[in-house]
This record gives structure tokens, C-alpha cells and sequence, in this order.
């Protein structure tokens, strides 16, 4: 035993006497005993006054929420908060009385270091770089490891048959204090390393020497304390989560050691399973101090789960899956063995297993659909692909935590969106089904469901990676981490499968169960459910992923020199409150577990509304209601027209799993033999809208739909309706008020009406946040002052046209930002909108919108060879077509230039003309679909048939331009369009965008506007072929899998529509080309 050298003595004596340590004080650590000790009058500095700026214009500060109300939560005024800002480390060591634990912990463990004998195991670390970073705090360890050695001798008296070896068990657990450690001193070792590179205080030849040599001086007390003196939130971090892994570690051995015999006796069937050789410790997030799940294996192969929570939730689950198998639920669930303690508990571990034929496939996901059954009745919620293992043919589900979710309420600003019942009240809240996260402009973003977890998937956004490690150059960089296989997924003969060809076997799964609850509903009520009532289960209040970003950026070397810079990063907190007032109760719990390193939890019980922090305390009545009472209520609904509504989520689900463009072709059509009569077409059209009646989504007066959308002409994603025409509200409210209109039948205009409170509501939503979005009218703003022209007019309720006119008062900003300038999302579908308006409502500001818009096209003419185009965001050339090209934005400006008699629009109307008809393919008698390609790079595979591009719509246009241009061209155009469309144009789906229903258009314009007999012929013959393929309500939408979709261009309502301008086109104006109402 040696004593500790005069030299160290006297380094720590000397730092113990700095103030500087008391800059890791934390806020409300600060606040204590503040008013005894400090004088609010006092001066404040310029650097106060900084932070204080800084703190107050960060988000959600800076936005809409009040900094007086982050304030209060603290009992804060704003010039207290000033005053601690100011406050010098000298006065905070003078009124903290009695130094914090954790910086005794620190000296103490550099005062006994020369005389402790503990042998720190880094060999244990294989990774170089972070053994090099363990070495520099080898003291504090050492005071670690005596501490967890005493203990382990402690509790190796009280349980002399403890699984584990003396000898070994030390240096496994200390690798799982190594993993929390290195994560909180990385960046700063990395920073600090750097820094002593560019002076010049590092010696070696090369990185890697000079590495080494760095670490080798943080080995000497004086170095490795003068920078935690320097971070000093940092060594308190350090001691703390040094302090929490040996009391996590004992706390496990302890536990392990009490229910040893009954883990033998359920799980090793009375075996010895050897002793411990493998303790993966982290296998989920850390909670209350530092614990966390951890994964267990023994000498003789045994496996085990250690999970520091109550698992009682868990066991009644198990005990609910044997009752449905008793109900004759096939093929039968396979329950988990577990052993249940009041905080703690241990379940059996599952190995991922490959099956063996396509039959236990197809079980397999039967199963998955009886879960998700169980998991839609239980409210579930963050049920993704880590909470689910493929054994075999038995899909399992390892965490429970999230059943019986309560819902947070909302503000007023958004109780009345139907969104939140949309996905909240349906299949979708459990996170089970496959959606895709994190999409951007150069990623389809990943699903990780628990029905996905495809391998392949790269993650979007960039995850932190340490670069040129183990030289004096190391720098944190970013990679992209593409996922692999996950264990969710099944496998045939080890290789993985395609879910979406088992997706009716999730139906069949879910169908089943589903039915099962319907037959012993009572059962359910009155015995399996009040067995959960006091079951412990989680509050997820927000995603873990926020708080891990958080607490990651909470440990920057920014922040680890003073507590109070952490506090005013943890005030990240307040964004969502604003939405959710309710969260503001939960910050101060969210930051104090978050200041020691932990992802925050919160619990509650499915028979309370109380929430109860990490450590037990309770926030009284923070829900509304009771999880097990939003059960009940949802048992109760259980029935016929639910489970059908569900099958279709489940089935629209799996859209997001497709990428890529349109479906392919896959209408039959044949010669037909009927006749398409004014009754056959509107019994097809009302049978359309009962189907939007059934699929509609009621929330008190306002109803909403589950829509389908194709972004960035990439992936698709089921969402709730936005307000848009082209696959939203609008386009939806569009055929329903038609249809109302034409059969007289009150229900479809009272369905339009509740529809139309609920885009009101969202535009209402918009306008507080001031978030409109794009102008143009089928994405943007525009659509819903394009239906709101025709429904004043429908209705004969002139008010409308004033609530357009004041929704048109956002536009001329947005005008002058539009970046689109097309007809989807810009000023040309704008013009469209407005001069639909102005056709019922004429006034001198609405057609002073248009020309603004007008004037924004002018000036974002690009000159090509042959007349003029616009070059929209990230296409090359301009494009060709009515959404998006030349065709679009012509017939807006010459009907611009028609009602303003401004010749400018008609001449830039002419010259779009002339760049499209440059393009046109004799050979093909069709346009390009220029999208992604130059002049020179389009081939026979860019040419389309469609409303959106190619033929149809750029057909569509030249019909309605004859009315407003003598050109004799656009005959010569329209009959290549129509006889194009013809030839190539049907057969697909029957959708508006690119489908049939739309290229029928083209036909049935032709027919009526045109003298030759052959348009009319044409017309007559298909239409009854089309009619006879929906025979039997199957309308083929525009997206992937043959799911329907109720939206406009690619959907139900879009269907719809088409046929009520088959039936009464003189009341029914086209859509596809935004005319304005048909005035009687």
C-alpha cells in the first residue's frame, strides 16, 4: 500500500479550493435558498444580458409561446433569472454550504487513488480509442470499481448461490460502465485533443503518436483535473453516471441473487445454468438512474431478460393471448414465460428463427394481424420493429410497455382537426403497420414498424461518426447508416420475405380476432380487462428519439461548462406545448432526468388519469381520462362497419411500402352489350359516395377521410386529408356536393358540409400559425377558393364567395415566394382558382390577384429555342403538359389575358405554345414527359398518356383554348391527342390523374365540342366498357396494390365525379381543367 505522493496532494488540495467546480450547479439547485443569499437589485452583466437574449428568442420562444410562462414554471422572474446569470462561481461556492456529493466523490477518488490496490480492467475495451479515453479516468473508476467490489462481497454472503464467478464478474460489468461513461466525455476529449494538435503540445511523429501522447498526459491529476475543472458540468456528469452503473449493476446482482432459485425452476426447468458470463446491459434506454434492460447469458448457453419494471401488464397480456387461443383463435399465439416482481421482472429470451416453408409465412403474419387486432382494442401505441422478434412462424412481442396509452389533450387551436381521430382512433396509433418516417427531398424516408424493418432502407438523416479515430485528427463526422434485416421480419430459409404479398393474411389475422371480441365482447369487458387496471404501464408523452437528441446535444462541450447553459438547451422542452398545454406539468421532471444522463418515463395505470415521474411522484388528473375507460369505449364501437373501415387502413397501409411511379395497367376491358344510361351512371356515383360515407372519419361535427398520397412522385403515404383539391378535402367535398346536388339525396351535401367544417378548421389552423403552403390549385391554397366558388354557387349561398375573398387576402405574399408557378402547386392553377371566383363573384381585387400572378409567370419566362417555358424546381428544361408544363400555364394566361383584355398574357400564351409543339413526336403523335431529362436525354419511354402529362391533358387544353385562341393548329393537336389517347390510353385504372376516367375526358370534351361523328362514336363505345368494369363497386384507384383512395385525381371522389359529368356534364363543369360554375 503506498501513500498518496506530496506532489498529488498538494494538485488536489489546490483545486478543491476552486469555484469554478460550482458552475455545474444546476438551475433549480441554484434557486435554492436564493432569496436569503442574493440581492435581485444587483448590477447584471453584459454576458447575462446575452444569455438571457439568447434563452428568450430560441424556439418555441421566439414563435407564439410566452417566455413569461417558462418562467413561471420555476417561479422565475425575469430579473432573477438575470441575477443567476450574472452570478459569479466564487458566490455560489460561498452560499452552496456543503459541497454536492458528486465533487467529493471526485477528490476523494484522487486522494485515495495511490493507495487502492483496484485493478481497472481495460483490457476488457477492445476499441483502442475508447480504451485511451477510459484511461484518462482510471482514478475515478477505481473509486467505482472498490465500491461495486464491496458490494458484490456483500451480496455474495447474503446469496451464496449467485450465478456468477468472482473472478470475472467485475471486468463484465465493467464494460457496461464503460459504455455509459464514453459517450459523456467523447466530444470533449476530441475538442480538448484537438486543441492541444493545433498548439503545439502534443509529441510524436505521426497522428497516431501524438494521440497516444495526449492521453498519456490526461493520465497526470493535474491535467485530467484542470479540464474537468474547465467542464465541470462534464465531471459531474461523470461522477453521477459512474455512481448510477454500480448502483444499477448491484441493484441487478441483488435481484438476480433473491429470485435465482425461481428463475432456475421456470426457465432452466431446476438446471444449473452455469454461471454469468455475458451482461448486455443498455439494451434499451436508461431510466431512473441509469437502468435499463439487459440481455443475459451463461456459461451453459442459458438466456435470459432482465427488465427493471414491472411486468405485470406483460403477464396479463400473456394471459389475454391463452384466452383467445381458447376462443378458437388459429393459428394459436405463443404466450412468454415470465417472472414477475413488484419492480422488476424476468421474461424468457427469444432467438430470431428462419421458417421453413411458405406456410408458415403466411401463419406467421396471420398472427401479426391478430396482434395488431389486440393492439387497435388495447389503445397501443410505439409498437415499431425493435418491440417484435420473428421465432419461427411465431411473431413475438417483447415489450409492452406501450399499451393502454391515455391521450394528451390538445389545445383548442387544433380539437376541432379530425387528423387526430384519423390516426389516433384507428389501427394506425400502434405504430405496427408499415409507415414510412423521416422522408425528405433526397430520401423515401424508413419504416421500422413493427410490420417492417426491411433491410436496405438507408436512414435520411445523417447519424454522428467518429472519424480519423485514434490519430490527433479525430473529428465527429456523419455517416449514413443503411438498416439491415431486422428481427421482426420472417425469413424462408434464412432470406427475407416481401410483407406486402402476405398482406391478406394480416387481414385475415386482424378479421379474425376482431370477430372473436365481437362474439365475447362481455367476457372482455368484465374479466380479462379489469385484470390490467393497476398494471404499470408507459406514458409516451414524446418520442424517445427527441429526448436522446437532446440529451446527445446536451453533452457538447458548449454545454458542459455551466449548468444553466444545459437548462436553456432543455427548454427545447416547451416546443409541443403550445399544441399540448398539458406537457408544461411534465418539464421540470423531464429536465432532472435528463441532467443525469437519462431518457425521460413516465407511467401511468390504465385505472388512473394521475402520471407518475421516473421516481414515483404524481401528477394528479394529467389525462382526461383513464386508458382502461378509452378500452372500454373502444370495445364497445366494436362492429361491422369499424372492422370494415380498419381492413381498408390495414390495406392502404401497405401503399408506403411501394415506390417508384403509377401502378401499371390492370383494367380488362371488353366490348360491351349495355347501354350507359343518366340512372346506370348516377347509381354508380351514389354508390361512390356511400363508400366515402363509410370510410369517413367523424369528429363531433366535422368529418375527414384517411387519404393516399404520392410525394415527390416517389413514395406513398397514408395521412389525413389536407384541405388540397387534387387529394384532399376539397376534391372530395367537390363530387359530394355535385352529387348532392344531382340526386336530390340530403346525406351527400350533409357529408359535404361536416367536410367542409373540417377544411375550415385547418384553414383556420394555418392562418394562426401563418403555414399556408403552396398557392396553386390542386396542392395549394388556391383549391380551396376553387371549391368554395362552386359550392356558393352550388348552394346559392353567396357568403362563401366572401369567406373565399377573405381567405384570398394571404395571397400576395405568397404570390411573390411561388417557386412552382405551375397549375398543381403554383400562380398558374392560381389564376385558374381566382377566375373561377371572379366568373360568380366579380370584384377588382380578385382579378388584380390573377394579374399579380400573371405578372409572377412573365417574370420567370426562361427563352428556349422555340418559343418559351418555365424551368420549375429541379427539372432542367420546362415541361411539357396541363400539371406541370407548358399546356397548364398557357391556357391559364390566355384565359387571363380574356378577361383582363392585358395582351401581354395571350402573347407569352402563344410562344408556350410554340416550345411545346417543338417537342411534339410525329412519329408517336405524342408530347415528352420531360421530367428529370434534358432536350437532348428524353427517349420513347418519356412519353405518357394522361391528364397530369402527355396527350390527355395537354389535349384537354386545346379544347378549352378554342375558345379563346384561332389557331388551326390546336385541331390538328386535338385530334393526335384523341387518337393517341385512343390508342394508348385505357386499360389501367380508374382514376382522373392517370387513369381511364381522366382520359375518358379528353373523349367526351371531343364528343361534345366538335361536329365529326367519329368523336361522338368513340365517346358511346367506351363508356360502357368502363361502366362495366366497375361492376360490383370495384373502382380500381391510381395507386399501388388496387387500394381504393377517396381523394380527387387519383381516388373514389375523383371516380365519382367523372361520372356525373357522364350523366349531366351541362350542370357538372370539368374539373380537370378548372372551369368555373355552371351558372343556371
Amino acid at each position: 500500500m503506498k501513500e498518496i505522493s506530496a506532489k498529488t496532494s498538494n494538485i488536489v488540495k489546490e483545486y478543491k479550493q476552486s469555484a469554478a467546480w460550482y458552475r455545474a450547479l444546476t438551475l433549480t439547485e441554484r434557486l435554492a435558498g436564493f432569496q436569503d443569499h442574493l440581492s435581485s437589485n444587483r448590477a447584471h452583466s453584459e454576458t447575462a444580458i446575452q444569455k438571457l437574449k439568447r434563452w428568450q428568442e430560441q424556439e418555441p420562444f421566439s414563435q407564439n409561446l410566452p417566455f413569461s410562462r417558462r418562467l413561471a414554471l420555476d417561479n422565475l422572474s425575469e430579473d432573477t433569472l438575470l441575477t443567476l446569470l450574472s452570478e459569479p462561481a466564487e458566490a455560489l461556492q460561498v452560499r452552496i454550504e456543503t459541497p454536492p456529493s458528486w465533487l467529493q466523490e471526485l477528490f476523494a477518488a484522487f486522494e485515495e487513488e495511490a493507495i487502492t490496490d483496484i485493478f481497472v480492467p481495460l483490457a476488457e475495451i477492445t476499441d483502442q480509442t475508447s480504451r485511451a479515453f477510459l484511461s484518462a479516468l482510471e482514478p475515478l473508476f477505481k473509486r467505482g470499481l472498490a465500491r461495486l467490489e464491496l458490494g458484490i462481497e456483500t451480496l455474495v454472503a447474503s446469496y451464496p448461490h449467485l450465478p456468477i464467478d468472482r473472478q470475472t464478474i467485475v471486468p463484465l460489468l465493467f464494460k457496461h460502465g464503460a459504455g455509459v461513461v464514453l459517450p459523456i466525455v467523447s466530444r470533449t476529449f476530441v475538442l480538448e485533443l484537438n486543441v492541444a494538435r493545433v498548439q503545439g503540445r502534443l509529441q510524436g511523429e505521426t497522428p497516431e503518436q501524438r494521440f497516444h501522447d495526449f492521453f498519456q498526459q490526461m493520465q497526470q491529476p493535474e491535467n485530467i483535473l484542470a479540464l474537468l475543472m474547465e467542464y465541470p458540468v462534464l465531471a459531474r456528469c461523470v461522477m453521477e453516471a459512474i455512481e448510477n452503473w454500480v448502483n444499477c449493476d448491484l441493484l441487478f446482482l441483488a435481484r438476480l441473487g433473491a429470485d435465482w432459485e425461481q428463475i432456475r425452476n421456470m426457465f432452466a426447468g431446476g438446471n444449473d445454468p452455469g454461471v454469468l458470463v455475458e451482461a448486455s446491459s443498455g439494451a434499451g434506454d436508461m431510466h431512473r438512474g441509469g437502468q435499463s434492460v439487459s440481455l443475459l447469458t451463461w456459461s451453459s448457453g442459458f438466456r435470459l431478460v432482465y427488465k427493471p419494471r414491472s411486468l405485470a401488464v406483460d403477464l396479463h397480456f400473456q394471459e389475454l393471448l391463452l384466452w383467445l387461443n381458447g376462443c378458437g383463435f388459429q393459428p394459436a399465439f405463443r404466450t412468454l414465460k415470465i417472472l414477475k416482481r413488484e419492480l422488476h421482472g424476468w421474461c424468457e429470451f427469444v432467438s430470431a428463427q428462419s421458417c421453413n416453408s411458405a406456410e408458415e409465412i403466411a401463419r406467421f403474419y396471420q398472427r401479426q394481424g391478430g396482434y395488431l387486432a389486440i393492439l387497435y382494442i388495447l389503445e397501443a401505441a410505439d409498437f415499431h420493429a425493435e418491440n417484435l422478434i420473428a421465432a419461427g412462424e411465431y411473431p413475438m412481442l417483447i415489450d409492452l410497455e406501450g399499451l393502454f396509452q391515455p391521450r394528451p389533450e390538445v389545445s383548442a387551436d387544433v380539437q376541432g382537426y379530425y387528423g387526430n381521430d384519423a390516426i389516433g382512433h384507428s389501427v394506425l396509433r400502434a405504430d405496427f403497420l408499415p409507415r414510412r418516417n423521416w422522408s425528405s427531398e433526397e430520401a423515401a424516408g424508413i419504416d421500422f414498424s413493427g410490420l417492417g424493418g426491411q433491410a436496405g432502407q438507408v436512414v435520411p438523416v445523417p447519424a454522428p461518426a467518429w472519424k480519423a479515430m485514434g490519430s490527433d485528427q479525430m473529428y465527429r463526422g456523419q455517416t449514413q447508416i443503411e438498416l439491415k434485416l431486422g428481427k421482426n421480419r420472417p425469413r424462408l430459409h434464412d432470406q427475407d420475405v416481401d410483407t406486402v404479398d402476405y398482406r391478406e393474411d394480416v387481414v385475415t389475422g386482424f378479421t379474425n380476432v376482431y370477430r372473436l371480441f365481437l362474439r365475447y365482447r362481455q367476457e372482455l369487458q368484465n374479466i380479462l380487462l379489469p385484470r390490467f387496471a393497476n398494471d404499470e404501464t408507459r406514458a409516451l408523452l414524446r418520442p424517445s428519439q427527441l429526448y436522446a437528441l437532446l440529451v446527445d446535444a446536451s453533452l457538447h462541450p458548449n454545454m458542459l461548462r455551466d449548468g444553466l447553459d444545459r437548462a436553456r438547451l432543455f427548454d427545447r422542452l416547451w416546443m409541443g406545448v403550445e399544441v399540448q398545454p398539458g406537457l408544461s406539468r411534465a418539464i421540470q421532471a423531464e429536465r432532472a432526468d435528463m441532467e443525469i444522463g437519462d431518457i425521460p418515463v413516465f407511467t401511468t395505470c390504465p385505472g388512473t388519469r394521475d402520471l407518475f415521474t421516473a421516481y414515483g411522484e404524481c401528477i394528479p388528473a394529467f389525462f382526461k381520462e383513464a386508458s382502461i375507460e378509452l378500452v372500454r369505449t373502444r370495445i364497445q364501437q366494436l362492429d361491422e362497419r369499424d372492422l370494415e373501415r380498419q381492413i381498408w387502413i390495414i390495406q392502404a397501409s401497405f401503399t408506403s411500402m411501394m415506390l417508384g411511379g403509377m401502378p401499371k395497367s390492370k383494367l380488362q376491358l371488353q366490348p360491351s352489350q349495355t347501354r350507359a344510361t343518366y340512372e346506370r351512371l348516377l347509381a354508380e356515383a351514389r354508390a361512390i359516395g356511400d363508400r366515402l360515407q363509410m370510410l369517413a372519419i367523424s369528429h363531433e361535427d366535422t368529418v375527414g377521410w384517411l387519404g393516399i398520397t404520392h410525394f415527390r412522385e416517389r413514395e406513398w403515404q397514408l395521412m389525413p386529408t389536407d384541405t388540397d383539391l387534387y387529394s384532399g378535402l376539397s376534391g372530395i367535398i367537390l363530387f359530394l356536393a355535385y352529387l348532392g346536388s344531382l340526386t336530390g339525396e340530403k346525406q351527400y351535401t350533409s357529408l359535404a358540409r361536416k367536410a367542409l367544417q373540417s377544411a375550415r378548421n385547418q384553414i383556420r389552423v394555418r392562418k394562426v400559425r401563418e403555414q399556408w403552403g403552396c398557392i396553386g390549385a390542386f396542392d395549394g391554397l388556391s383549391g380551396f377558393i376553387y371549391l368554395l366558388s362552386h359550392l356558393g354557387a352550388l348552394w346559392h349561398e353567396p357568403e362563401l364567395y366572401r369567406e373565399a375573398e377573405e381567405i384570398c387576402a394571404a395571397l400576395p405574399d405568397l404570390i411573390d415566394a411561388d417557386e412552382f408557378l405551375d397549375v398543381i402547386a403554383g400562380s398558374a392553377g392560381c389564376i385558374a382558382a381566382l377566375l373561377s371566383l371572379y366568373a360568380v363573384a366579380p370584384s377588382a381585387s380578385i382579378l388584380e390577384l390573377a394579374l399579380k400572378c400573371g405578372d409572377r409567370l412573365l417574370a420567370h419566362i426562361s427563352t428556349m429555342p422555340s418559343g418559351i417555358g418555365w424551368c420549375l424546381q429541379q427539372e432542367k428544361v420546362p415541361l411539357t403538359g396541363l400539371a406541370h408544363g407548358n399546356a397548364g400555364i398557357a391556357l391559364s394566361l390566355l384565359r387571363l389575358a380574356a378577361v383582363s383584355k392585358e395582351e401581354r398574357f395571350r402573347e407569352a400564351a402563344v410562344a408556350a405554345l410554340e416550345y411545346e409543339r417543338s417537342l411534339f413526336s410525329e412519329e408517336l403523335q405524342c408530347w415528352p414527359d420531360l421530367r428529370g431529362e434534358g432536350l437532348d436525354t428524353y427517349t420513347e419511354q418519356n412519353y405518357m398518356v394522361a391528364w397530369c402529362h402527355g396527350a390527355v391533358g395537354i389535349g384537354l387544353t386545346r379544347l378549352a383554348m378554342l375558345r379563346h385562341l384561332q389557331d388551326a393548329a390546336l385541331h390538328a393537336e386535338i385530334d393526335a391527342a384523341f387518337k393517341t389517347t385512343l390508342a394508348h390510353g385505357f386499360g389501367r385504372n380508374h382514376s382522373l390523374c392517370h387513369g381511364d376516367m381522366g382520359n375518358l375526358e379528353l373523349i367526351q370534351e371531343a364528343a361534345r365540342q366538335l361536329p365529326d361523328p367519329y368523336y361522338a362514336e368513340q365517346f358511346k363505345r367506351l363508356v360502357p366498357m368502363l361502366l362495366d368494369s366497375m361492376s360490383g363497386n370495384k373502382w380500381l384507384s391510381g395507386i399501388p396494390l388496387g387500394v381504393e383512395a377517396p381523394g380527387l385525381m387519383v381516388g373514389l371522389a375523383g371516380t365519382g365525379y367523372a361520372l356525373l359529368r357522364l350523366a349531366a356534364a351541362e350542370r357538372v363543369p370539368s374539373v380537370l381543367v378548372l372551369d368555373p360554375p355552371i351558372q343556371a
